[in-house]
């Protein structure tokens, strides 16, 4: 998929996401991606220890959750209406936030992934969804523990805490931090859902 964006660079893959995933983001230029894909994939796999989940399957879709941010927002939006496929306010407004869903298409068509519990992880891992699978939920928290700036996330003691109890319920305190904080940029689609949805379960 990457020959739609003449600026991206796709070394030889090795097919070791190990190794093809740093090779990748090292050619295009985004060591601080890197460095945050690394750590998604690192708590990600501790959550798969704690709740019986695949650690394999964990840390593949922490090293790819982020890998289309080597290409531009605007063109994100371009690739996914040529595709005819739906995109929501929040989205139309911030197209970054299409990144989750580009990062699945990457996965999928660059890199080989079949499995449909990394490939559904990696497509919902900003925003979640409705009816989220443990595999879902751990990469959402993983990615918000691990976050990509300086210090400490202001939500890591309530959402740690929460994960002791459950995967929903640290899915849920980080989405209502994030909301009566003021951090919320434009409510997606799927975040509303999911919101519901993890209420229903608590």
């Amino acid at each position: 998929m990457f020959t739609c964006f003449p600026y991206v660079i796709a070394p030889a893959l090795t097919h070791c996401l190990e190794s093809d995933v740093p090779a990748f983001l090292e050619a295009n230029g985004r060591p601080k991606t890197l460095a945050h894909v690394q750590a998604v994939a690192e708590v990600c796999g501790q959550i798969a220890m704690q709740y019986g989940l695949d650690g394999s399957k964990c840390r593949a879709a922490g090293l790819l959750h982020d890998i289309s941010a080597v290409i531009r927002p605007a063109d994100m939006l371009h690739y996914i209406t040529l595709l005819g496929l739906p995109v929501c306010e929040a989205e139309a407004r911030y197209n970054f936030l299409l990144h989750q869903r580009m990062s699945r298409f990457a996965a999928a068509k660059h890199f080989g992934i079949t499995d449909i519990a990394v490939l559904s992880a990696i497509e919902c891992h900003t925003t979640l969804h409705a009816n989220a699978t443990p595999y879902d939920m751990a990469l959402f928290i993983a990615d918000k523990l691990a976050w990509d700036q300086p210090g400490t996330p202001p939500y890591d003691k309530v959402v740690r805490y929460a994960l002791e109890r459950s995967l929903e319920a640290a899915c849920l305190a980080y989405m209502e931090d994030t909301m009566s904080s003021g951090r919320m940029l434009c409510p997606h689609t799927n975040w509303t859902l999911a919101v519901d949805w993890l209420k229903q379960k608590s």
